[in-house]
């Protein structure tokens, strides 16, 4: 029978508030290892709130993940150099819709090591840019792998400010196949505000 008051408890109430726990073996006993990745407060701004404007979004984006971004108009001066290597961190049924002319599409929550599997060789070909609907998921996607990618994009990594709901309002085109497109609103809530966006 196993003696188990040779075992450490662990007591949750001393763990730091929000931070992950991993349990490691050491001469049969587990130790809790406390890391330092506080997790993030729940999304608070609603899309449905007429208050609630795309700068809004862009500046809770920036908040929370504080990555290098430009601004549509930026990109679309790096796009008229032929310069920039787009990256559309979305749905397939999004980026079918519209998607930025010469974008990837990557599966949201990809990893590092599967980007730089399949896309190592772009990544040195000018700046490089991840976008998605509003750049929640682009960026958190740049915080994920940011630190492995950057070595190999001499010219920089970035987020587009907005995402495809900013480059939309700004009057930009999307591409369809060979056609034109048009932003894909992702679901109906966020909906009603890439209507309020777009039509002022």
């Amino acid at each position: 029978m196993t003696d188990r008051s040779m075992t450490p408890r662990l007591n949750p109430r001393r763990l730091l508030a929000g931070a992950a726990t991993a349990a490691v073996l050491v001469a049969g006993a587990a130790i809790f290892v406390v890391t330092t990745q506080p997790r993030l407060a729940p999304w608070t701004l609603d899309p449905t709130d007429p208050r609630v404007s795309l700068e809004d979004v862009e500046r809770e984006v920036a908040r929370r993940h504080p990555v290098p971004d430009v601004a549509p108009a930026g990109l679309a001066a790096m796009l008229g150099r032929g310069e920039a290597t787009l990256f559309d961190v979305r749905t397939q049924e999004e980026f079918d819709a519209g998607h930025l002319p010469g974008a990837i599409r990557i599966e949201p929550g990809s990893s590092a090591a599967e980007i730089l599997s399949l896309h190592r060789d772009r990544l040195d070909d000018g700046p490089v840019v991840f976008y998605c609907a509003v750049g929640v998921r682009s960026s958190q996607m740049m915080t994920a792998t940011l630190k492995q990618i950057a070595p190999h994009a001499s010219a920089g990594v970035y987020n587009l400010r907005g995402g495809i709901f900013r480059w939309t309002a700004d009057g930009r085109a999307l591409v369809k196949g060979e056609g034109p497109g048009k932003a894909h609103h992702f679901d109906e809530n966020w909906g009603q505000l890439l209507a309020r966006t777009t039509r002022r």
